[in-house]
């Protein structure tokens, strides 16, 4: 099983715009950027991520962590956390990422599990942004 080339080929085929990255197969949809990330360790883990959803600073880490952790307990499957990453001038950025991860069996069907996946990534970046808002407004 190649989880990657069956991720090319049902984005492809469902009319999505996969390319290949250094990391795995980014994607938009509905105007969302979208990674599937290959482990080359564990062919059956399928983790698909909406990247730097939300920046964090020194001011807003503890909201953050507030919020992620109350999403995190209320909806299945995904988790939020906080990525380290470099901008293009070398310039550290945080910001809270959303994660879909799940063991696939050795025959996954693709078209069963990405939808529900997307679904599952959206919601929780809207039950995170309403818990920010609603942590603001006290």
């Amino acid at each position: 099983m190649d989880l990657n080339k069956l991720m090319i080929n049902y984005l492809a085929e469902e009319g999505f715009r996969p390319h290949e990255t250094e990391f795995g197969i980014a994607f938009k949809s509905e105007g969302f950027n979208f990674l599937f990330f290959k482990d080359e360790d564990d062919e059956q883990y399928f983790r698909l991520m909406m990247p730097a959803i939300f920046e964090v600073t020194e001011d807003n880490e503890d909201t953050i962590l507030r919020a992620m952790n109350d999403v995190n307990s209320n909806i299945k499957v995904v988790k939020l956390y906080t990525m380290d990453m470099e901008d293009e001038d070398g310039k550290k950025e945080v910001s809270v990422w959303v994660a879909f991860e799940i063991l696939a069996d050795t025959t996954p069907e693709v078209g069963d599990i990405l939808p529900r996946a997307l679904s599952l990534l959206k919601g929780a970046r809207i039950a995170f942004l309403a818990k920010l808002e609603e942590f603001a407004d006290k």
